[in-house]
């Protein structure tokens, strides 16, 4: 799996939310009551649903108490990423390596709107989606152009797409990883991530890269850490469950649609 930070096509720039929005699988309606903003101690953050109620495979009638050391490694995955279906959350880390490297910020909220900061040292690009909607910030667009050829028309704008035309895969990337047809999910031993007992889960895809989840070993198994390892690295950390995230689409004079911007860049005005 790989977020793209190099340029990028109109669909392309749609998709590098893809990680961001990884638990919009299945994991529970964030307006059902069954699963929304419950207090829970055992969130690494302060607010998701209670123990027992977001499960696998399962319906909201179904609760499997069940601890996570008496899960299968497949089992805690699907726990671990329903759980952060069902509430807002924050991702920091770096991906890529190399000329490709980059810092990333996704900030998710319970309605999965969410916004995403890749930033290299050529440039920063940045992705909101609202609702549907995917709001590409020029440079995701064009790539790293310099200021001085960019037309001034198109400097702060944001191309707008509709992120319902994306193929489902593309919102939600770790179903494919974790869910059943990917391989056997491994369960390593307890370890420690930043001072806290945590389960390994890692399944090794067709092209030999390993992505691992590391989910909490007490309370519920919420992940604290996803990485990539043997293919294109990803190092990203899980943070601020439940917390309060604001996703504003950019002001309607900042906004322009595919044939704008093609206009523009020809006029170069």
């Amino acid at each position: 799996m790989r977020l793209p930070v190099t340029r990028l096509s109109v669909s392309a720039a749609a998709a590098v939310l893809a990680f961001g929005a990884l638990t919009a699988c299945g994991g529970g309606d964030a307006s059902d009551a069954s699963v929304d903003g419950k207090s829970n101690p055992s969130a690494p953050g302060g607010k998701a649903p209670g123990p027992g109620q977001v499960l696998p495979g399962k319906s909201s009638g179904a609760p499997d108490a069940r601890p996570p050391a008496e899960l299968s490694g497949r089992e805690l995955a699907d726990r671990a990423v329903q759980l952060m279906a069902a509430t807002s959350y924050t991702l920091t880390g770096k991906i890529g390596a190399g000329g490709d490297a980059a810092t990333v910020t996704i900030k998710v909220n319970k309605q999965r709107d969410a916004i995403q900061t890749v930033a290299r040292p050529d440039m920063t690009q940045e992705l909101i989606r609202v609702g549907g909607t995917v709001y590409a910030n020029i440079e995701s667009v064009v790539g790293p152009t310099p200021g001085a050829t960019l037309p001034p028309s198109l400097r702060g704008t944001y191309l707008k797409t509709d992120g319902g035309q994306l193929d489902p895969k593309l919102v939600d990337p770790f179903a494919g990883t974790f869910t059943a047809g990917s391989g056997e999910v491994a369960k390593g031993d307890v370890v420690q991530v930043d001072g806290k007992g945590v389960w390994p889960v890692s399944v090794k895809s067709a092209d030999g890269a390993t992505t691992t989840m590391y989910v909490m070993a007490a309370g519920d198994p919420y992940p604290i850490k996803l990485t990539v390892s043997g293919g294109d690295p990803l190092d990203l950390k899980v943070s601020d469950f439940g917390a309060d995230v604001t996703v504003n689409a950019p002001g309607a004079a900042q906004v322009i649609d595919q044939a704008t911007l093609q206009q523009r860049m020809t006029q170069g005005g």
